[in-house]
């Protein structure tokens, strides 16, 4: 069933592989039980894949809705809400995103508790799909929970709440007591409260548990077979002492275990921790003589049939692995147990993530039995004794929170690996061979372990080493970002860094401060290996060039900076790289300037500038037999000085100045240089029209052919020597130039 959703809804080339190896297997064992189970599995699953794939149809556009929200899933950001729901009369969830109108409405909405009965009015639109390569895609991501698209939502209005309350409101409002019973106790005591019970996570989540992450320990925080056991022996035991019949205490356990799936936010990942906890129940119950093998499979198959796609979800992948992994391994001791485990996540990280630091196994070793009989009792008994008197909380708080600073602290040691994203197939290997080390003898296991270090070693030089370079335009939305990698990663050079405009917003509008180049441009360098930037190339201040640039800082080791002269006399943006390392020089140049190691010619600016449009650093450069030409947001008289200052200056690929604007692209400039290719970093739908059409007329009166980021998204020049060729996301292979 696993190979059929792969070969439905996934990778059909390697699910063919895999069925093929199946089939041997079952030819070989000549077991009429077992072709016929097997034929009768694939045909239900076949069944249930295709009722599946109806349900998640596009559904009929309709202008307005009722639903009903629960607050404690609804997302507030600022005037940002978001929440998943499925409309009055509808057959599938949505997820609605809103506009908060006043400071009222978010209040409300954050002190909410019952469910809220809205009429909703807007559109209803599929989600966008992912324009960057390696970029998470929430098309995916929501399809395989069975949601097929999204509503805008132009205005909503408050009805009266449900006449009557389901289990599952109640559980809800259970919850959302909870959470904000949780926000009331000391800042690190609540966050590990809703962590860990309820399963929710603040905004301030991630920055208070940078160490969390950076360690892999995320799984300790996802709601999952460990947490569900541990309830369910404080359960078990409460149950015992009231000497309650083996079935009674089986009703009452199987109801728990829903009403906790339920409480702690219905992930899949943890629907598979409540589907083996159900299983073993009912194993004991009706002594079925079930393996633990036996348990995790059926958990599988039921998974299999109700969520098919989830198993292409991060969390469900660890979920299942982890849990697969402590059964085989059951015989080994608690030191080798846990290292293999750990290595069972590597290959599932690397994936998705495409980092792994070298210390998370050691800190796994300690932190793993500390969790059961530390942490986890002391946040149960800070949230108890809490509602008696905060005060007497404050030491466990801090305890805590010592503890966490730590985490975060032993985060910042050097040994953070940027490995990159590693092929599905290898991905594979990867994970069969660690598999296989918890059941082989001490004989096999030295080879095994050869061969698993080959294969890491050999991939990671694939992924740090490539043959090509490229340029890459990264589709940021409204604004600019350029990459100039060449081959063998002998330098890296980003051109800008993108970034949002803030408009005049009032204080609760703006909500929590994100970054999307750590999802965009970020997320792709981490994902073909790059953790390092030789030179940042800042063309000038506006935020849409270098916004996130406080982003890099952050996730990457930046060699050097390069500026218009007089931006390093600008605050705003000095204060945007205040938190660079002390290594990372800062270098204001001007079209006279050559700074060694910058693989690139500076033609603007002249002058010293406060780093406006007009100030705009000009970089041209020649890649895999073509001449590049990037100019900011360059205006028509600064084009004409720079043609003017440099006689004979062309391209044959020019970054189209200010994002297709008219204030750019004079048609003497675009006539001297003529470009063969022009590129257009702009937003879909921007406030500014961006391209202009006149502009589009000078580019298509000059036969330049347009790559504009609004209909191709990333686009991508993959060079090798003097040749290479252009590809885009959304329109694919473009061809050899």
């Amino acid at each position: 069933m696993l190979l059929m959703s792969m070969a439905m809804y996934g990778n059909r080339l390697i699910a063919a592989a895999l069925l093929s190896i199946l089939i041997m297997r079952i030819y070989f064992l000549r077991d009429v039980k077992v072709v016929s189970t097997c034929i009768l599995a694939g045909l239900i699953f076949a069944f249930g894949g295709l009722l599946t794939n109806r349900q998640v149809s596009a559904p009929v556009a309709q202008q307005n809705y009722v639903v009903k929200v629960y607050p404690d899933t609804a997302k507030v950001n600022g005037a940002n809400l978001s929440f998943i729901a499925r409309p009055e009369g509808a057959k599938q969830k949505m997820v609605f995103y809103a506009r908060l109108k006043s400071s009222s409405q978010q209040r409300r909405l954050a002190a909410g508790i019952n469910p809220m009965m809205l009429k909703v009015s807007g559109k209803t639109a599929p989600f966008l799909p992912a324009t960057n390569l390696n970029q998470f895609d929430m098309e995916k991501y929501y399809h395989h929970q069975k949601i097929q698209s999204c509503f805008l939502v132009d205005h909503f209005v408050l009805l009266p709440p449900p006449a009557k309350l389901s289990i599952v409101d109640r559980i809800h409002i259970i919850r959302s007591k909870f959470n904000q019973y949780c926000s009331q106790l000391p800042k690190t005591l609540g966050i590990y409260a809703t962590g860990l019970i309820s399963g929710y996570r603040p905004v301030n989540f991630f920055d208070e548990m940078t160490g969390v992450k950076k360690l892999g320990l995320l799984h300790v925080f996802s709601i999952s077979g460990m947490h569900v056991a541990y309830f369910l022996s404080i359960v078990d035991q409460l149950l015992a002492w009231l000497g309650l019949s083996r079935f009674k205490k089986s009703i009452i356990s199987i109801t728990f275990l829903g009403a906790c799936f339920v409480f702690s936010g219905g992930s899949p990942g943890l629907l598979r921790a409540v589907m083996m906890a159900i299983i073993g129940i009912l194993n004991r119950l009706f002594k079925f003589g079930l393996s633990q093998l036996d348990i995790w499979s059926g958990s599988l198959i039921i998974n299999l049939l109700l969520l098919p796609e989830a198993m292409f979800l991060m969390g469900v992948q660890l979920s299942y692995g982890l849990s697969l992994g402590l059964i085989a391994s059951e015989k080994l001791s608690y030191i080798k147990q846990t290292i293999l485990l750990n290595f069972l996540t590597v290959p599932i990280l690397l994936f998705h993530l495409y980092e792994w630091h070298f210390l998370s196994v050691a800190v796994n070793l300690i932190v793993l039995p500390l969790f059961g009989r530390v942490i986890f009792p002391l946040v149960i008994i800070g949230v108890i004794v809490g509602l008696v008197a905060e005060t007497l909380v404050l030491p466990i708080d801090m305890f805590l929170h010592i503890f966490n600073d730590g985490l975060n602290a032993v985060s910042r040691l050097p040994g953070m690996l940027t490995f990159g994203k590693p092929a599905l197939p290898i991905v594979l290997i990867m994970l069969a061979v660690t598999m296989l080390l918890a059941v082989v003898d001490r004989v096999r296991a030295p080879k095994l372990i050869g061969i698993l270090a080959a294969v890491y070693l050999v991939t990671y030089c694939w992924i740090h080493f490539p043959l090509n370079g490229e340029v890459t335009m990264f589709d940021i939305g409204q604004g600019d970002s350029f990459l100039i990698r060449e081959p063998f990663n002998r330098s890296v050079t980003l051109i800008d860094t993108g970034g949002k405009v803030q408009f005049n917003t009032q204080p609760w509008q703006k909500g929590a401060q994100t970054y999307q180049a750590k999802r965009l441009s970020i997320n792709y360098l981490k994902s073909i290996g790059i953790s390092k930037i030789d030179n940042l190339c800042v063309s000038h201040q506006d935020s849409d060039h270098c916004g996130d640039l406080p982003a890099f800082i952050e996730e990457m080791e930046i060699k050097r900076i390069i500026i218009p002269l007089g931006m390093d006399q600008n605050p705003s943006f000095m204060k945007r790289i205040a938190n660079r390392s002390r290594s990372t020089k800062v270098i204001p140049v001007t079209d006279e300037t050559q700074v060694p190691g910058l693989p690139a010619q500076i033609f603007h600016p002249y002058l010293a500038g406060k780093g406006e449009n007009h100030d705009s650093m000009v970089i041209g450069t020649q890649k895999g037999g073509l001449r590049w030409l990037f100019t900011g947001d360059l205006d028509r008289p600064g084009e004409l000085d720079t043609l003017q200052r440099h006689p004979g200056l062309s391209a044959d690929v020019l970054k189209v100045g200010h994002h297709g604007s008219k204030t750019s692209s004079d048609p003497q400039f675009i006539a001297t240089v003529k470009p063969r290719i022009a590129l257009i970093s702009a937003g879909r739908n921007n406030r500014y029209g961006h391209p202009n059409d006149e502009t589009l007329v000078t580019l298509k009166q000059h036969h330049v052919k347009i790559f504009n980021t609004q209909k191709h998204g990333v686009v991508r020049y993959i060079y090798r020597n003097n040749t290479g060729h252009f590809e885009t996301v959304l329109a694919g292979h473009e061809g050899n130039l």
